[in-house]
């Protein structure tokens, strides 16, 4: 063998050797296609005929121009139109679900400043001071009324106790709070009444 003819043979098999690492590499980073399903259709019935004359087994012998016209098309064209149709069918799917996910992230962004506003509104108002307060619930002039609010009272989670000045029993709580109005509507609407003492 020749010098020449080996530098052939070389290049042709580094040439070979490239083409086959390249086409792996190709056929690696190509998402794997599915082959499209085989439909199978049913072919219509035959009507059956009984006994015929010699002149209509003419006439059927030689299929009409109208017949020859309308031959279906052949499987692969079909397989075709299915595969068309398919392709059709799952970018329209697509599209749908990255619609949706699109709406999905709108909404959750939304979510997210409208948290980020709140948090940001909460952190400007000004931190109230907590304080204790005594607020009276009611006033009696038996004793028996009195200890019926001042079980309620404890039943809601008060300190509660029990101030005789005269002939009357006064109820009151102590509460800890930076906001002694909500505190108060809320005893007013358990007891009726309710006033800040200190």
């Amino acid at each position: 063998m020749t010098k020449e003819t080996l530098l052939i043979l070389l290049g042709i098999l580094a040439a070979s050797i490239s083409f086959k690492v390249g086409l792996n590499k190709w056929l690696e980073s190509k998402p794997e296609s599915v082959p499209p399903p085989v439909v199978v259709r049913p072919n219509p019935p035959q009507p059956v005929q009984l006994i015929s004359s010699p002149q209509e087994e003419k006439a059927k012998g030689e299929p009409k121009a109208e017949e020859k016209k309308q031959t279906p098309p052949p499987e692969p064209q079909k397989q075709k139109e299915d595969l068309i149709a398919k392709n059709t069918k799952e970018k329209k799917t697509k599209e749908v679900q990255k619609t949706q996910r699109s709406k999905n992230l709108t909404a959750q962004k939304q979510a997210t400043r409208k948290e980020v506003a709140k948090q940001k509104k909460q952190a400007e108002k000004p931190r109230r001071e907590v304080k204790e307060y005594v607020i009276q619930i009611g006033t009696f002039s038996s004793k028996e009324k009195a200890d019926r609010a001042l079980k309620k009272a404890i039943s809601m989670g008060y300190r509660a106790e029990i101030v005789r000045e005269g002939k009357l029993y006064k109820v009151r709580v102590r509460v800890k709070t930076d906001n002694p109005k909500k505190v108060l509507a809320r005893l007013r609407s358990a007891f009726g009444s309710a006033t800040i003492k200190r």
